[in-house]
């Protein structure tokens, strides 16, 4: 007997044919189901609401509904009850040499009342203890709504308390009354997407200022979070997710985020959101490579997938093409420059739902081996035309030098050239000395752009490798003139980033060091 319908499963049978198909990531299903007692009739008709009732995470909801909409059971499910296999017999001849007498001796135990009792106390005990296993794991896997903000760095407190007037307005996306064919939206952590809050409950109003508000969400990736808050007078929710390893493909894809009330006891929204990697990091179809004056170099570059090579080729005047079809996953990218002044570059990216971005510029290292000596490369977007690079080194005895465009080069401080035209880059070497301290900041010198929507990127470089790269808070500071990026300790070499924002404009003093010193 082989059964066909997934209606005609007991509950047993049921859970069996789900351990069997989808393995132990959907021990909680079948903990669940055997708790409810659900059988194969029961789960046919399930709806969303019974989804909703169990709890079940949403990257399972969405496999139990393929299995209830095919409604059949694979000939080679292992359902209890039921075998798959051939019954065989075989005949094997008798070696007594008595005919009809076996040489095996067969022994018999009578089974008594008392042992019958004590068999089924075991069996009780055992099911109370699995009961209780089970509950004890649904516990543990459903989550309890957190609010992180205050956990954020003061860059992604800073993003998601004043959004970018790049932000957009995301539409709501219930899965309960999602109706087919309803595209859900694509978000980043590049900058915060926007709920419209116009007919949501249950949130915090009359505060006067923008409240964090608590989630639960269900994805791919336990380790991705996220977080919102609530701006009344901009009757919107802005959110942000945070993904601890943005370099893992699994970070990404659909997410169903539950967003409560600051003390996470009252429901407001939840909605379904597509997570998609930076364009920075995505494998582009070319990269163009610069050194860190702007010039275009000559050599090759490797990919490594898994740590196998799985292309090579030449970087001519500046341009290395890449082929089209590469899997999703991670990349290492090796670029080798000709010229021996110039350190090699290695950096990660990404492919994921095999989508790519036209183009990524990359700057080569100056080959420096001195340990004290670094390099800051500033690139930026197209507007503000004009930003710039500045530093000031505060000396234990309180002089203070200023690095700028008006004056390039004092001691062992040096900018390359002033670039008044977009993108960059401008670059500033230092050596560091022992008992000063160093402020970066870089300033809007055109006032064609928002400096919080320049794009800008700083890499930090020693000895010819990449230490840090830094990108802009990309949020709402209109007129602001300084991005106040860190401050530098010439005697250890430790870097504190700051992610401030100044609006004065004296670029030509020392406010900033004071301030920062």
């Amino acid at each position: 007997m082989k059964i066909q319908s997934i209606s005609s499963l007991s509950c047993e049978q049921l859970c069996a044919h789900i351990q069997w198909s989808q393995g132990d990531e959907y021990s909680i299903v079948i903990e669940k189901f055997k708790i409810n007692q659900i059988s194969g009739d029961d789960f046919v008709k399930f709806e969303q609401a019974d989804y909703e009732a169990l709890k079940l995470p949403w990257k399972l909801q969405r496999k139990l509904k393929e299995i209830q909409k095919s409604g059949n059971v694979p000939n080679s499910s292992p359902t209890p009850g039921v075998s798959n296999t051939p019954i065989t017999t075989t005949r094997v001849p008798n070696s007594s040499p008595t005919p009809g007498v076996s040489n095996t001796p067969i022994t018999t135990t009578r089974e008594t009342p008392e042992t019958r009792r004590d068999i089924n106390q075991l069996k009780n005990q055992i099911n109370d203890l699995a009961g209780s296993i089970a509950l004890l794991r649904v516990q543990i896997n459903n989550k309890n709504p957190i609010n992180n903000f205050s956990s954020l760095p003061p860059s992604s407190r800073e993003k998601i308390t004043n959004p970018s007037p790049q932000s957009r307005t995301i539409p709501i996306v219930d899965p309960t009354k999602r109706v087919d064919g309803t595209a859900v939206p694509r978000i980043s952590n590049e900058i915060p997407s926007l709920i419209n809050a116009t007919s949501l409950q249950n949130l915090p109003r009359g505060r006067g200022r923008p409240v964090p508000l608590s989630s639960t969400c269900d994805g791919p990736n336990d380790n991705v979070v996220f977080s919102q808050v609530y701006d009344e007078s901009k009757n919107s929710i802005a959110i942000l997710p945070n993904i601890p390893h943005p370099y893992d493909t699994s970070s990404y894809g659909e997410y169903l985020v539950t967003i409560f009330d600051e003390s996470g006891e009252r429901e407001v929204v939840k909605s379904l959101v597509h997570v998609n990697p930076p364009e920075s990091i995505v494998l582009p179809r070319k990269f163009v490579i610069k050194t860190p004056l702007g010039e275009l170099i000559e050599g090759s570059f490797e990919l490594f997938y898994h740590n196998k090579r799985v292309y090579q080729g030449p970087v001519t005047q500046g341009c290395a093409d890449l082929p089209q079809n590469f899997l999703d996953g991670t990349y290492e990218i090796k670029i080798k420059p000709n010229l021996v002044s110039l350190s090699p570059l290695t950096f990660k990216m990404i492919v994921y739902n095999s989508e790519r971005t036209a183009s990524s510029d990359q700057y080569v290292n100056r080959n420096n081996k001195n340990p004290d000596e670094m390099d800051f490369v500033l690139v930026w977007g197209e507007t503000p035309r004009d930003l710039d690079s500045h530093i000031w080194c505060i000396h234990p005895n309180g002089n203070i030098d200023h690095v700028y465009f008006l004056d390039k080069e004092i001691g062992d401080m040096s900018l390359d050239h002033d670039v008044i035209k977009g993108f960059g880059p401008e670059t500033i070497r230092f050596k560091r000395l022992k008992g000063c301290k160093y402020v970066y900041a870089v300033h809007r010198y055109s006032f064609d752009g928002e400096i919080a929507q320049s794009d800008a990127k700083l890499t930090i470089c020693n000895k010819g490798l990449t230490l840090f790269q830094r990108r802009i808070p990309n949020t709402k500071k209109i007129g602001a003139t300084f991005w106040v990026v860190c401050i530098i300790d010439g005697t250890s070499g430790d870097i504190t980033f700051k992610d401030d924002f100044e609006f004065h404009n004296n670029f030509k003093g020392n406010d900033i060091a004071l301030k920062y010193r």
